[in-house]
């Protein structure tokens, strides 16, 4: 059986050991989006890491750290245009961060802005609490692609994302609880992607290593009552649309 693997959001720089991690994606030939939660972070990662075939690092700004940080805000504007693969964005209303609401739609929305007129870029976004807003802001027709990475929204939130096309990418955590195989069951098979969040989840979070993707494809083989072979066929087809 032949195996595809591919994560579309990884935390790669905060890892202790990421020179070892990007050698140990590079021989397992894993497909990997490298998020970052700033912009400066994101430039040291790209002078600092040797380049990959298989690793593209993401321009982000976690939604979270945007008021500690809203001095990088222009900066973040300029880096976005340069760079095909976004994230980690989004937003967060969450109880602590709901006294940064207003500055996170304000960046959120440019964001989208920008990358809708350039077009042809990758959003890897979070939306805890808050994905009406988030999909109300992209809409239906943006120019590019929409990766909703660990979506834990309601019903009629996911309904509207699968009708806009948005990708969902899914981890060890959502096959793991009884909400997140919910949310996986209702969702198209050309929509599903992989993804670690690492190191965020458990297994993951100290060191990094692929067999996650088997244990989550082993996971999605039950829930979609599909042979292993043809979820990673599925998953193969998903990522490579992505990327077109």
């Amino acid at each position: 059986m032949k195996k595809f693997y591919h994560d579309t959001h990884l935390h790669l720089d905060l890892y202790k050991n990421t020179y070892e991690i990007i050698e140990y994606i590079n021989n397992f030939k894993s497909y990997t989006i490298a998020v970052t939660n700033l912009p400066i972070l994101y430039e040291r990662a790209m002078k600092t890491f040797p380049k990959s075939k298989y690793i593209r690092f993401a321009v982000g700004f976690h939604p979270e750290l945007i008021q500690q940080f809203s001095e990088q805000i222009p900066l973040f504007y300029e880096t976005i245009k340069k760079s095909r693969y976004i994230g980690e964005i989004g937003l967060d209303f969450s109880k602590n961060n709901l006294n940064s609401k207003e500055l996170q739609i304000q960046v959120f929305t440019e964001t989208v802005k920008i990358c809708n007129k350039i077009g042809g870029k990758i959003l890897t976004i979070h939306s805890r609490n808050a994905a009406e807003t988030i999909i109300d802001i992209i809409g239906v027709n943006f120019n590019g692609k929409i990766i909703l990475h660990w979506f834990t929204g309601g019903l009629k939130q996911l309904q509207r994302a699968i009708q806009y096309g948005y990708y969902f990418s899914i981890n060890q955590e959502m096959v793991r609880s009884k909400n997140g195989r919910e949310i996986i069951s209702r969702l198209p098979e050309e929509r599903i992607l992989i993804e670690s969040d690492g190191p965020f989840t458990r297994g993951i979070n100290k060191d990094y290593k692929v067999q996650f993707i088997d244990e989550i494809v082993q996971e999605l083989s039950h829930i979609k009552n599909y042979d292993v072979e043809k979820v990673y066929e599925l998953l193969k087809n998903n990522f490579k649309e992505l990327l077109n």
